[in-house]
């Protein structure tokens, strides 16, 4: 018959265990605290401050308000100029630029005539993901500045009548909801709240049930009156608490520190982020169940739950745009509901009515993983 108070004297125990053992409690509440820092200041997906070289070739006033369009876009800065073309092909492969632009000649003077022109931009492509973003945004430059060219020239053909100059006859206006600045912060943070959950403390809690068979120790559980479902639940109590509370430090400073907001409901958040914890200590004992040695249950949880876990998550890239290997793999990972979940609460501020497929499936994934520790740990000898 399950009694409490046995469970009580299995989590009494675990926690001096922890308290003894320095090394652990200094992996169960200083380590996640250190990697989210990292992820969190280390992990920003905007491209800013791309170094930049111009050769302006016709150096006319017009190109040199292109020049002031690059500098003024916040996101290049003009290292140096030059004057000859062969000096392209030096100043990109020291890795000091990686961006070049190339102005043509008579630049200036064929814009006039209203003869199209062409700006060349040669980018340092060694680092895929900055050179598309580079390449994004030096074309944007140099459509503001046409946009603003063709503008002036409706301008003086047509008169003021022509809507004062607003250039293209058809525009485009984006409005973007929930995150109309474009932080990346808002996007990474909430979601390196889930990496770090899943990285860490599932390890802990199996290292905690793989030390006792490795080192014997859990032959004074075989001769106790302790049920298998007492022992489970001692043993998650204690990292479910240590967890919990690091998620708490983790939200406060999300909010505090990156001011990302929370607009849906706080104890909304709370319940389910609790649920989530307890989904974590339950992998890491459901891996522990399954081998007889800390470095088995090291690796185990290394390749089935981390690699994965931050790769198909939805971590960096959202879940939608993957292949349908990917999204089978990111649907049987917790960490991919718990990402949409949060994601969707402090960005969107959603309800319930929104968030319910999430939280069904992370409590299916909580009994999952203790019923079948349950069922599979073996209180005898083999």
């Amino acid at each position: 018959m399950f009694a409490p108070y046995r469970v009580a004297a299995v989590v009494q125990k675990e926690a001096q265990e922890l308290i003894r053992n320095w090394m652990s409690f200094l992996l169960a509440i200083i380590a996640p605290l250190i990697l989210y820092f990292l992820f969190a200041f280390g992990m920003p997906l905007e491209v800013k401050n791309i170094p930049m070289a111009v050769l302006d070739e016709d150096r006319s006033p017009d190109s040199r308000r292109l020049i002031e369009s690059f500098a003024c876009a916040k996101v290049f800065q003009i290292k140096q100029t030059i004057d000859r073309f062969d000096e392209i092909d030096a100043i990109i492969r020291r890795g000091d630029i990686r961006l070049c632009v190339v102005i043509p000649p008579r630049f200036g003077e064929n814009l006039q005539k209203g003869i199209p022109q062409k700006i060349v931009g040669y980018v340092d492509g060694t680092f895929p993901l900055q050179a598309q973003m580079s390449s994004g945004y030096l074309e944007g430059t140099v459509a503001r500045f046409s946009d603003r060219v063709l503008g002036q020239f409706f301008l003086k053909n047509l008169g003021p009548s022509y809507g004062a100059g607003t250039g293209l006859p058809v525009s485009t206006f984006v409005s973007p909801w929930f995150n109309p600045t474009f932080r990346s912060e808002d996007f990474i943070v909430p979601g390196v709240i889930a990496i770090i959950l899943i990285f860490l403390p599932p390890t802990v809690a199996a290292l905690s049930l793989a030390r006792e068979k490795e080192t014997g120790s859990i032959l004074n559980m075989f001769c106790s009156p302790i049920t298998k479902t007492e022992y489970i639940l001692g043993k998650a109590i204690p990292y479910i608490a240590i967890t919990y509370f690091n998620f708490l430090v983790f939200f406060a400073l999300t909010i505090l520190v990156f001011k990302v907001p929370m607009r849906g409901s706080w104890p909304l958040l709370l319940s389910v982020s609790f649920l989530y914890v307890v989904v974590v200590i339950g992998l890491g004992l459901f891996v522990a169940v399954l081998v007889k040695t800390q470095i088995a249950a090291i690796l185990i949880t290394c390749v089935v739950n981390m690699i994965p876990s931050f790769m198909f998550s939805g971590f960096m890239l959202p879940v939608l745009c993957m292949d349908e290997s990917g999204k089978q793999t990111a649907y049987a990972l917790s960490p991919t509901h718990y990402i949409s979940f949060i994601r969707k609460l402090m960005l969107k501020g959603v309800g319930l009515e929104y968030l319910w497929q999430e939280i069904a499936t992370l409590f299916g994934m909580a009994l999952f993983f203790y019923v079948t520790s349950i069922v599979l740990f073996k209180k005898r000898l083999e």
